[in-house]
């Protein structure tokens, strides 16, 4: 008979299990998943996500995402078509070359002109400069005051790979258009459809329902939550952004103290309890992990809480945050039952991943 876990290393092996194939998908093949009764993590498939692979339970849900890449916010829209996309840029092409800048006067010249303000609109449109990397894409550089030609420029762009657009912001200093024109042109045409469930084989950052193809960038950042079981208060919480210095310096087993007293803050009382506080590695790379227990008014929660500083400038060594939360108090409306975490000790068999 495959004896019960105790409840800190049942949790320790559900996050293993959930990560263990968490590694850089241009060199490493994710692990094929191992099979599991627990609810949280049945039927696993590998997910991409930004340049690396874990497993994901299949009916598992996207609850949000954010996505940088290379200084640019990444919005994303899915089944957009080629007439709705190409609306969408003439659109916002002429309401740029419709939009006039600002500009200001002296105080002598408001009184003389019976003005109200010191800023007065201009003729100058918005809109600088426009260019098209590929047939389904448009960027635009843009300013709205005329007095500070020095002033950082919007860059703003938009690609469309098959059904996915990208909306791409980001802020520049005039001198660097023709810089930023040629990076921009060159990560555009890299940019293709992936399905959400397809693993790259070559090399990439993925986004939801896109590919940005190419090698790594000095600066990317994703996270993504997801619901492990829809329904329930079941959110695994993965952030990854290129490591800084200074960012060795951070510890979570130093700030335990401060952990526990921010969860009694949110409304549980003194039950707070460490199930697990250790060091471990996450594709490669040193980490510390707390887990928590919390019981409350017959309600019982686990929080988890990962954290690999990563190495600095190094993308396939990326400052990894993660978060997993199981159970909630914060609805009145639900019973015990139903607000406490959807799995206990005895939803976790072993699977092989326990220390």
């Amino acid at each position: 008979m495959t004896p019960t876990l105790s409840r800190s290393c049942a949790f320790r092996a559900s996050i293993l299990f959930l990560l263990c194939s968490l590694s850089a998908f241009a060199r490493t093949a994710p692990r094929e998943p191992t099979m599991t009764n627990n609810p949280l993590l049945a039927n696993p498939r590998p997910w991409c996500i930004g340049r690396f692979v874990m497993n994901r339970p299949a009916r598992s849900e996207l609850n949000s995402e954010r996505y940088a890449y290379w200084g640019d916010k990444i919005d994303i829209k899915s089944d957009v078509s080629v007439q709705a996309f190409q609306h969408r840029v003439e659109l916002r092409e002429t309401e740029l070359r419709a939009k006039t800048r600002t500009g200001s006067i002296s105080y002598k010249e408001m009184q003389a002109k019976g003005l109200k303000s010191l800023i007065v609109k201009t003729d100058i449109p918005w809109l600088e400069r426009v260019i098209s990397p590929t047939q389904t894409s448009r960027v635009f550089f843009y300013s709205d005051d005329v007095d500070h030609p020095d002033l950082l420029l919007n860059e703003e762009g938009y690609v469309l790979a098959g059904t996915t657009m990208l909306t791409m912001k980001s802020l520049l200093r005039p001198g660097d258009v023709q810089k930023s024109i040629e990076r921009t042109s060159d990560v555009y045409r890299n940019i293709t459809y992936r399905d959400d469930w397809t693993v790259p084989s070559g090399p990439g950052f993925c986004v939801k329902g896109a590919l940005i193809g190419g090698p790594s960038r000095n600066s990317e950042e994703s996270q993504q939550t997801i619901v492990l079981q829809p329904g329930k208060a079941s959110a695994f919480v993965l952030s990854m952004r290129v490591a800084v210095d200074g960012d060795q310096r951070a510890t979570l087993l130093g700030t335990l103290p401060d952990l526990r007293r921010e969860l009694q803050t949110q409304g549980y009382g003194n039950t707070v309890t460490v199930l697990r506080e250790s060091k471990r590695q996450v594709a490669g790379m040193d980490a510390e992990e707390v887990l928590f227990s919390v019981t409350e008014n017959g309600i019982q929660l686990f929080r988890f809480f990962l954290l690999a500083p990563g190495v600095p400038k190094a993308v396939a060594r990326p400052y990894v945050d993660i978060q997993l939360i199981l159970g909630s108090t914060n609805d009145s409306t639900l019973t015990p039952e139903q607000a406490s975490s959807p799995v206990d000790e005895k939803g976790y068999r072993d699977m092989g991943l326990a220390a």
